[in-house]
């Protein structure tokens, strides 16, 4: 297996990594970091790249929680093991990848090929809208997802499929109880205040969703909220 690329691994963010044996499934090692610092071990200790796994990726979006170590590690224990009276599958439940390090490479590379290939003409278009606001972007064959940075501790997300007009839109609220009400409150208003009055629940209670009539209205709303 050949290096993963700067921008593989940027697109990690904060990250724990494990090797592990292929024949015994035992963790050899453990570890935690940024940037390239699984394949520091291939170098200087000799490991087998092929067996690193990501364990769990982008882990600096719990920063902004104030118990976050807590809410990382409740978090985690939900999204893997999954216990029947949880009423939620656990926060950013797509973290906790563990998935081997060069199948997660292999499928970031198709992924930005199919970038060059299909960027929709509405985002060329509005470049400057979303330049240096989305914090992840993914492309499949005729769909589109965007999810924003945060703005006050909210985040807006969307699906685009070509073949339909109206557009989903969810914005998740990252925060608890008593600033989760407030601040959802405050989100309704302005909503309101943008032409979409009947907000609906979206699957958890940090989450609410608009439905936009064409991805255009979509662009104008997301201009607004970065504002």
């Amino acid at each position: 297996m050949e290096k993963p690329t700067g921008a593989f691994f940027e697109s990690l963010g904060q990250y724990v990594y494990a090797y592990v044996d292929p024949k015994t499934g035992e963790y050899y090692y453990v570890g935690k970091g940024n940037g390239d610092r699984c394949w520091s071990h291939v170098d200087s200790k000799g490991f087998d790249p092929d067996d690193c796994h990501i364990v769990a990726q982008n882990l600096d979006r719990f920063y902004e929680k104030g118990d976050w170590q807590s809410f990382l590690l409740e978090s985690y224990l939900i999204s893997t093991h999954e216990p029947k009276f949880n009423s939620v599958s656990g926060h950013y439940k797509e973290c906790f990848t563990m998935a081997s390090l060069s199948s997660m490479f292999s499928d970031f590379v198709s992924s930005q090929y199919d970038n060059f290939e299909t960027f929709p003409e509405w985002y060329t278009e509005h470049y400057d809208v979303f330049r240096g606001k989305l914090r992840e972007v993914k492309i499949n064959s005729g769909t589109f997802f965007a999810l924003s940075n945060a703005r006050n501790a909210i985040y807006m997300m969307w699906w685009w499929n070509n073949a339909e007009d109206s557009v989903k839109v969810t914005f998740e609220v990252n925060q608890d109880g008593d600033r989760l009400d407030a601040t959802k409150e405050q989100l309704t208003e302005w909503l309101a205040a943008n032409g979409y009055s009947d907000p609906q629940p979206d699957g958890k209670k940090q989450k609410m969703a608009i439905t936009c009539d064409s991805i255009d209205d979509v662009v104008t709303l997301f201009a607004e909220f970065m504002s």
